[in-house]
């Protein structure tokens, strides 16, 4: 298996997809099996993809938007006019398929779908593949990673990250080998011949205060311990976030999420984090993940510099999980959450170095998502927010 990545901030579309391709193919030493593809929605365009398409005509793609920019072992690219990433894999023994289907009304449905036509594209149908690579709008991750499920069951690590814009205002888009599509899910199958390591986590620890849900609908807290969930969020935060601030607060409650315990690691808690994005006038409290009355949410806290190392610390992980050492990484993908990166966004050129020292040089593509989807302990594929997930190939 061979991996190269590249990246283009020309500030023209087609040029921009051109430039890379054409950049990836000469890393790669060439044609790439699978494209990974991340870029700000300034060129979420036709010509993007067709640049691309035209210098690697054989490459089946994937991906989506990314939130400010991208980022590689060369470092954090971002520009007034948006930055395009590219990661390419070659592995002729290998097989790689990519399918998309359309969210509409049924999340479960079009998971299920997609991943049948990436198997089928990959021409392995009706086999389970090494992992999944997932790409899709914020909003119903959960089903999506159900529907998935169904198809190739829950052993599989389903890894990705959910498409995101510049100002939460529905211009994300995902990319497939069919083009720039709205409101997908685009998911990869990879049947690759090298090993592979897989982490999911977050920057931040428990704070102390914790409670349990005790009304709830789809993504809105209503009552935790049976108080308004908005009066006991503030109150948990000492005020950072007013009750009376109704409407978003994505910004204020970056540094306070909530977490859930998904299991233990060597005796250690591993959190989900789900993002407070509103509060209602009637108490509630928004996130960008679904709840459930009966969880137990617990306040967490995160620094800047928790933040800016956390990268490179999942990295590590990703690589003992494969069992390899670290000079023997060929490259991997890093998604990072969209939220923590405008956190630190002055720091990003620390968060892409930390990563690439982490890598050994090993090329890699990282992105910025509004959602982050990884699997914690035995494949358990969670959909999270605050989160980074890494994939990395020995």
């Amino acid at each position: 298996m061979r991996i190269a990545s590249s990246f283009s901030v020309d500030p023209h579309s087609g040029d921009a997809g051109a430039g890379a391709a054409q950049d990836l193919l000469a890393r790669l030493g060439g044609r790439p099996d699978l494209v990974v593809l991340y870029t700000t929605e300034h060129h979420a365009r036709p010509e993007l993809l067709g640049a691309i398409r035209e210098a690697l005509p054989e490459a089946q793609i994937v991906g989506g938007t990314s939130c400010g920019g991208v980022m590689t072992e060369r470092g954090f690219h971002a520009s007034a006019h948006g930055a395009v990433g590219l990661l390419g894999i070659a592995d002729a023994d290998g097989s790689f398929g990519v399918g998309s289907a359309p969210v509409a009304q049924d999340a479960f449905l079009a998971g299920a779908q997609a991943i049948e036509a990436a198997l089928t594209a990959a021409e392995r149908d009706f086999e389970a593949p090494v992992l999944v690579w997932c790409c899709q709008p914020p909003g119903r991750e959960e089903a999506v990673i159900e529907g998935i499920q169904s198809v190739v069951g829950a052993k599989v690590p389903i890894i990705g990250g959910s498409s995101a814009d510049e100002g939460i205002a529905g211009a994300w888009r995902q990319f497939s080998t069919d083009g720039v599509l709205q409101d997908h899910v685009v998911v990869a199958a990879l049947f690759p011949t090298a090993g592979h390591g897989a982490a999911f986590q977050s920057g931040y620890a428990p704070a102390g205060p914790a409670g349990v849900v005790t009304k709830a609908q789809n993504r809105q807290v209503l009552e935790i311990d049976h108080q308004p969930a908005s009066e006991v969020y503030s109150r948990w935060t000492d005020g950072e976030v007013p009750a009376s601030d109704i409407g978003m607060i994505l910004a204020k409650s970056t540094p306070t999420p909530l977490g859930r315990v998904a299991g233990q690691q060597n005796n250690v808690p591993m959190f989900v984090l789900s993002h407070p994005a509103m509060m209602g006038a009637g108490g509630d409290l928004s996130l960008f993940t679904d709840i459930t009355e009966g969880d137990e949410v617990h306040l967490m806290r995160g620094s800047p510099a928790s933040l800016v190392k956390r990268a490179g610390l999942v990295v590590n992980d990703a690589i003992a999980n494969g069992g390899w050492r670290r000079e023997e990484t060929a490259g991997g993908l890093v998604i990072y959450c969209g939220g923590c990166m405008l956190h630190v966004r002055d720091r990003m050129p620390e968060v892409a170095e930390q990563v690439a020292e982490a890598m050994h040089g090993a090329p890699f593509l990282g992105a910025f998502t509004f959602g982050e989807q990884g699997a914690i302990i035995d494949s358990c594929n969670r959909h999270g927010n605050l989160m980074v997930s890494a994939l990395t190939f020995g």
